[in-house]
Order: C-alpha cells, then structure tokens, then sequence
C-alpha cells in the first residue's frame, strides 16, 4: 500500500515539475505557485493522487534531502569576488532578518491571528527565511544588477540554516517547563561549528578528487559534485541532527569558487536537479494543507502577509543598507523584494506536530498560516518584481564579448580594470577555461547560436562586442544581437574591408584590426598631440576610460560629485567622440576618458561604473 501511494506522488511530482516549467514560463505565473497549487490539487482535499498520511517517512526523507540540496546548488551560484563587496549589505540582511522578521512575526501573528505568544514566537522565526527555491526562479526570470542579486541570494542561502536553527531553538524553549537558554544555545552552536567544519571538509575532498583522478568527464563531475553533497549532508545529521543546512551552505559557495573541470555541463546538471527537487517539496508538502483552515484565515492571513512584507522588510533593508554604496533604487527593489522559501515550508509541519496541540494551536491553522505568507509573498511579488526592476532601472548593464581569444580576454581585462561588468561568450572549452582561470564569467557556447546570446542576456547588455576570427560567423551573431534581441550597441570586429557594407547596413559599428594599429602606428610616429595630452607627468596621475552605468549619474558635468578632482577630456557616445563642456549631460553608455590623480580617478571610476552617488541633486 505505501509503495502504491509512493509511487503516486512521484507521478504528481513529476507532473508538477514538467507543467511548472513549461506552462511557467509561457503564462508568466512563478513556478513556486504553479507547485502549490498542483499539490494542492493532487491532496486529500483535491484528486486525492497525494496521501501524505500513508507516505508520511517517505515525504520527510524526501523533503529533508531536497531542501539541503536546493540550498547547495543555491551556493555554488555565488560569486566570491561578488559576494565579499556585497559582505557587509548580505550580513546586516541576515542578522536583522533573524531579528526584525521573527519579532514582527509574533506581534502580527499574536494580535491578528490570537496565536499564543510561544507559538507566535515560532511562526515569526519560521517565516524569517527566504531560500534559494524562490530567489533562484526569481532572478531567472527578473534580470536585476550583480550586486542585488548577489545581496538577494547570499540572504537567502546563508539565513535558510540560521533560521531554521533558530526555529529549532525556540520549539526546545517553547517545550520546556522553566526557560533556560543555556542549553539551546550550546546546541545551536554545536550545529553551526559541525556543519562548517563538515561543510569545508566535503569542498575540499570533492574539489581534490579531480586532481588526483585525471580526464573527468562532465557526467562524471557533475555526479561527483551532487554525490559530494549527498555525503556531506548526511555525515554533517549524522554527527549533529541539523547541522546539514550549514554544511550544504559552506559546501556549496567553497564550489562554486574553486577551480573545477566542466564547470558549464555541472551547472545545467545541478539546475535540472534542483527544479525537481523544488517540485517535490512544495508539491508534497502542499498536499497537507487543509483548504478549509485556508478559508478561514482569509483577509487576517493577507494583513499577516501584508504586515511581513510591507513594514518588517523595507525597515531592515533599510537598516542593513544604512552605510553601503547602494543606490536608492537598489534599496527600493531590496526592501520590496524577499519571498519565503521551501525551508519554512518543510520546518512548518516539524513544528506544527511537536507543538501546535501541546500550545493551544491546532496543527493545520499553524501550516495554513505559514503557507499563505509563502503563497502571497511568492505570487504577489514575482508579479511585480519585473515591472518594478524596470522602473527603477536596476537591471544589468554588461558588455558581452563573443570570443575569449587573446585580444578578447585583454578586451575583458581592460574593461573590467575600468568598473564594467563583463561577460564571455567562447565555444572552446580550452579559451573559455583559460578566461575562467583569469577570473571572467565565461558562457560555454556557440555566440552564433540564439540560445547561447539569450543565456547570455544580450538583448539587456550594455554593448555586445563580437570579437571572432571569421567575418561570417561575427556577421550571424551581431545580426542576432541586433534583429532578435534588440541590443543597441553592436561592436564587431571585420577581417576584410569587403565586408565593412554588409555590417554597416545591419546596424553594427565595425573595427578594422588592420586600420586600427596603422592609426595608432601613425599617431605614435607623428607624436600625436593625444598622446602628450595623456602622458603622466607624475607618478599619483592617471588617465583612463570608463562607461558609465549609474543611473544616478545622469546630471551635468559641473553637478557631478563623483568627477570631483578628476578632468573629463573626452566624450564618446554611439560610436562618436567630443569634447565636453561643464553643461554636457551624462548619458548610460558615454564612455568618458578620465585624467587626474589616481585616487580621484579610481573613486570616479567606482561611482559612475558601480553604482555609487555621484549625483548632487
């Protein structure tokens, strides 16, 4: 009979997984409610293909070990380079969220719903998490800048354990006859100190093995990374229940930033785990949910919600970002933006069984309570996160280089040397692992392919420069670039001066390696006027270049704080250079020759490329 039913629920879960994803994307409704709703469909309540109660070790076996895995594969997505900026703004996120959240939580459960103070108490820390399981999708969907996406998914990763610890905590309190916290803490600090000391050990065995065993093949590491974690997780429970939360989060990020063979063919693998694993965590945990305690919580359940994401979250964002670099508008997009996850959903019915009879709250008000904070928080915000991204123009401004050959790495490296955000596009894995080796995000793919530049967000970058060896190939993907992605600023390198109309005519701004080194070979041998201009007379002086991407410095010359101390010598904008005046209005996309001392150049830089506030007004 359990084999039965087990092998029901596999069915909806494998149905809800295909339908998600599919109808998803094509009907523009997030994946996390498409699952809730299926599961709730396929339980007791609905078609009755879920039985949660014959299923019930099934369930949490299969619950416990997606969730640990969902948070790893969270992990590796993390840029260290990225994550170490963002530190500060990712800490104060964490800190206050298990703060703010859990005391909002009580006080809105407590007077809106009549919860008791112990159980509001657990419902504040249950629902102060948020998860990779509806950022990961999220940002999928919504494009936003590296540094709200690093700051959204280091929250989520880091405080799904640290919630979840701190859930655990309170339920020992809430249980136990005289309060004393002695014991709780100590256990919480075994848990943490475990799952670290686990979680290092696995990267490090994991990321040696390749070493020792040569000529991996992709399969063979991605299968060696997903086992890794499987291990990791369970020696981590093995030696203190709850530590495997952290283990998969130290486990994960130390991955996702050492050098790893097949790194492109690891990250898809993981990605088609983790939307089956999404799948059956909310499919089979909504199947519990009893629709008439739903019903029965109907406004209070929304105001509960509202209270959550509308006061608690803009004040700590506000707070977590009081001191950082941030722009307004990334504050904006952070404090609207932070829907609970699959590990408040997994912790709701732990909690519920161990202490809703025993504290006055009957179990499933307790998970129907839970469950319309994720519902909402995940449908309403998914729904506006796009338009709001749009609005407030936080989405990313990078330069897409097809090619990562010589001349494309130094293109890269230039660039980044100037604050921009650059991104590889190279179908030889040799070129691409020696562009990831250098430190660049590198796309493993054909740039001629359609598939390959979607991966690649063209149609939203700055400028795509097309720096291949052949003039079909670059001439097929600036056509692509520019007919079915719509990006504006098409660079490409031309071979033959044959070609020069063809590009032309397709919108694409061509460069001639051959005309560029005579014009430079020439303004070297006549002494050009330029370079005496540019020469450093001293050792603290420098000249450089950078593209502005800040919308907030989108003012006049003479207004803009961040040009202070610096001289703009020139202007260039859509492929054409001038010389400014103090009234030239900044443009997104002018890329402007900086002269000054080092300091003031390297701050100048920092604020117009990375979101600084260069702006008076």
């Amino acid at each position: 009979m359990e084999l039965e039913a087990s092998l029901r629920a596999a069915a909806a879960v494998a149905a809800g997984a295909a339908i998600s994803q599919i109808a998803g994307r094509r009907l523009s409704i997030p994946v996390p409610v498409m699952l809730l709703t299926l599961g709730i469909f396929a339980g007791p309540e609905g078609a009755g293909v879920i039985d949660p109660g014959a299923i019930q070790t099934v369930v949490e076996v299969v619950v416990v070990l997606s969730v640990a895995l969902i948070v790893f594969e969270g992990g590796t997505a993390l840029n260290w380079r990225l994550l170490r900026v963002m530190g500060p703004v990712v800490r104060n996120l964490v800190v206050l969220g298990l703060v703010v959240t859990p005391v909002a939580g009580m006080l809105a459960s407590h007077f809106i719903l009549d919860f008791p103070w112990r159980v509001a108490a657990l419902f504040g820390a249950l629902v102060s998490v948020t998860g990779p399981s509806v950022i990961t999708p999220l940002l999928r969907a919504v494009k936003v800048n590296d540094r709200i996406r690093v700051g959204l998914m280091g929250e989520g990763i880091i405080i799904d354990p640290f919630g979840a610890l701190l859930t655990l905590f309170l339920l020992q309190l809430a249980l136990s006859e005289s309060i004393n916290p002695a014991g709780p803490t100590s256990w919480v600090i075994e848990r943490v100190v475990t799952g670290i000391v686990v979680g290092a050990a696995g990267a490090l065995a994991v990321a040696g093995i390749p070493r020792v065993v040569h000529r991996l093949s992709s399969r063979e590491m991605s299968l060696l990374v997903v086992g890794g974690a499987v291990v990791g997780f369970a020696v981590a429970e093995s030696l203190a229940h709850e530590a495997g939360l952290t283990a998969m989060v130290v486990m994960g990020i130390a991955l996702g930033n050492l050098h790893l063979p097949h790194r492109e063919a690891m990250d898809d693998f993981q990605e088609h785990v983790t939307a089956f694993l999404v799948a059956a965590v909310y499919v089979l945990l909504a199947a519990e949910i009893d629709l008439g305690e739903l019903r029965d919580l109907g406004v209070r359940g929304l105001v509960l919600t509202a209270v959550l994401a509308f006061v608690a979250r803009p004040l700590i964002v506000t707070i977590a970002t009081l001191r950082s670099d941030l722009a307004i508008r990334e504050r904006i997009f952070l404090a609207l933006v932070g829907p609970r996850g699959v590990v408040a959903a997994s912790l709701a019915g732990v909690v519920a069984v161990e202490a809703g009879g025993k504290l006055g709250v009957s179990e499933a008000e307790f998970v129907a309570a839970v469950f319309v904070v994720i519902a909402a928080t995940i449908s309403v915000q998914s729904a506006y996160a796009g338009p709001l991204a749009r609005v407030l123009k936080v989405y990313p401004l990078t330069t897409v280089i097809a090619g990562a050959d010589d001349a494309g790495r130094r293109l890269a490296g230039k660039l980044v040397a100037a604050g921009e955000t650059v991104l590889l596009i190279e179908a030889d894995e040799g070129a691409a692992l020696r562009a990831r080796e250098e430190g660049f995000e590198v796309i493993l793919g054909d740039p001629g392919s359609a598939e390959v530049l979607r991966r690649a967000r063209v149609g939203e970058a700055n400028a795509f420069v097309v720096a291949l060896g052949s003039d079909d190939r670059s001439l097929l993907a600036a056509h692509l670039a520019r007919a079915k992605f719509g990006c504006r600023r098409v660079v490409a390198r031309v071979d033959d001066p044959a070609n020069f109309g063809v590009f032309e005519e397709a919108g694409v701004l061509v460069v001639n390696p051959n005309e560029a080194l005579a014009s430079e070979l020439a303004g070297v041998l006549a002494g050009a006027p330029t370079l005496d201009a540019l020469a450093v007379p001293e050792d603290n002086l420098e000249a450089t270049r950078v593209t502005v991407a800040n919308p907030d410095a989108q003012t006049t010359l003479d207004r803009c704080e961040a040009l202070s101390g610096v001289l703009v010598m020139l202007v260039r904008r859509a492929g054409r250079g001038f010389l400014p005046t103090a009234k030239t209005q900044i443009q997104i996309g002018d890329q402007l020759t900086l002269f000054g001392p080092s300091a003031s150049v390297a701050s100048a830089r920092q604020k117009l490329s990375l979101g600084g506030h260069p702006s008076s007004e």
